[in-house]
């Protein structure tokens, strides 16, 4: 670690400014979500995992914060990340596609944040943190991170302090894989169910959410909209404490085609759910992007599964809604692409609970194409905020009695070889002590039906209450 560094130092000093400096190795096979629990909870904390992908991200601590605000939060904060990533000095034994470093963490739905609704969480925040756990296909490697300051009159005790921290963090991780090696499965047992004292989102609630959804329909008629999201909250208070590595647990066992998350900058509030949304997945100039929108229940019975499914894939107003989406996120990346693809038709997602239209979008960047680029235009798309987006983004600001924050925003993760995946933040909440408030919307298009909306937000609470011990 001392060669490690010495090169970052000396690379700061000459450059002026410091540099990230990280550390990698292979570790034994461990279920990431179990050492994410025995390292602690204080100060910043990001969870990520996919089941049926096999890859899991753990993540701790604070090596360089990234942080951005307003109109052009996505550019600013993607300028200092990829500045970041241009600079560090990395070094270690480890397979490419499992070494950091990482910058993990996300955005806000509009260019500000009501901090006393969401503290900690800025409007753009990507955290290389102090150590992360990247786990895929049975092999697990940790990074540990550290900043060269520019010290050019201290080389030789900046080096050795540098190589003292790294050591530090890294000797941290491994004290701790022997408790998470022989962990329950999550993590942590999962405590007794919490005792629910409170659920506010009782007839008010929906008479509020009714009204809401018949002034939407008001203006669709009128012309000014063609589609608007919106969305509702469930606050619920509990007699004592929710775990969080036990809500994540229950999670990814129930939702394993889900993207599984947690991001906790250290105020005090977690923000974490479980998407099946993919906003977009890059491998180098490569992009996965996927719509999603237009949703039925399951059925109890495979014959009733089978008719609910039959009615989504032939409604005609669930399949102009999956259309707007569609159609948005192809003219949104279209000038950044020099080949984009798409099925014809929409396809089948099954959840647990609820099933999806789906249909994934391929595209190759333009050379020197930023993946912020990709984010910011894409972000909102019509599945969660409407058409056109301006109009309906102004008219969820005008009638939402509370502040998105991060939901339904963007949320993931990116690495210094032009990898990373970054998913819409839905079925999602916030848990602080032993308070919940929980997060679901419905898009609503000419012949929607208030009640029937209302009835999909119910659907949509549901894994993150069932998660929490309470249905």
């Amino acid at each position: 670690m001392v060669e490690l560094a010495g090169r970052a130092v000396r690379r700061a000093a000459e450059g002026g400014r410091p540099v990230l400096c990280s550390w990698h190795a292979e570790v034994e096979p461990v279920d990431a979500l179990a050492l994410f629990a025995a390292l602690g909870s204080e100060g910043f904390r990001f969870y990520w995992e996919r089941p049926k992908d096999g890859f899991a991200l753990a993540a701790a601590g604070v090596a360089l914060r990234c942080r951005a605000e307003g109109p052009a939060r996505f550019e600013a904060v993607g300028a200092e990340v990829e500045a970041v990533f241009g600079s560090a000095a990395g070094a270690g034994d480890a397979p490419p596609h499992l070494a950091g470093p990482f910058a993990v963490g996300g955005f806000s739905f509009f260019d500000e944040v009501d901090e006393a609704q969401w503290p900690g969480f800025s409007p753009a925040q990507l955290v290389f943190p102090a150590w992360s756990l990247a786990c895929r296909a049975g092999r697990c490697a940790v990074t540990v991170s550290a900043l060269a300051a520019p010290r050019p009159d201290a080389l030789d005790t900046a080096v050795a302090e540098l190589a003292a921290e790294l050591a530090r963090g890294f000797g941290r991780v491994r004290q701790a894989l022997p408790e998470a090696l022989h962990a329950p499965p999550g993590g942590t047992a999962a405590p007794a169910a919490p005792v629910i004292l409170h659920h506010a989102d009782g007839v008010a609630g929906h008479r509020q959410w009714v009204a809401m959804v018949r002034a939407a329909l008001g203006e669709i008629r009128g012309g000014q909209l063609s589609k608007i999201v919106l969305a509702r909250v469930a606050d619920l208070a509990a007699a004592r404490g929710f775990s969080h590595q036990a809500v994540l647990a229950r999670l990814r066992g129930a939702y394993p085609n889900c993207f599984t998350f947690l991001v906790d900058p250290g105020g005090g509030r977690a923000f974490l759910g479980a998407t099946p949304e993919r906003l977009a997945r890059f491998e180098g100039r490569s992009v996965r992007l996927g719509a999603l929108a237009g949703t039925a229940p399951r059925g109890e019975r495979a014959d009733a599964d089978e008719l609910l499914a039959r009615g989504l894939m032939e409604s005609g107003k669930e399949r102009a809604e999956h259309a707007y989406v569609v159609d948005a996120i192809v003219r949104a990346v279209a000038p950044l692409a020099d080949a984009i693809a798409r099925p014809d038709a929409p396809q089948l997602v099954k959840l647990n609970n609820v099933q999806h239209l789906y249909t994934p979008i391929t595209l190759r960047l333009r050379e020197r194409q930023s993946p912020f680029e990709v984010l910011r235009r894409l972000h909102p798309t019509p599945a969660v905020g409407g058409h056109p987006s301006q109009a309906a983004c102004a008219r969820i600001r005008a009638c939402e009695d509370f502040d998105r924050g991060w939901y339904a925003a963007p949320v993931g993760w990116l690495n210094g070889r032009g990898e990373g995946e970054f998913a819409v933040a839905l079925r999602s909440g916030t848990l602080q002590a032993n308070r919940a408030r929980l997060f679901a919307g419905s898009g609503i298009v000419a012949g929607s039906d208030a009640e029937a909306e209302y009835f999909e937000t119910q659907l949509k609470l549901q894994p993150m209450l069932t998660a929490l011990a309470f249905a």
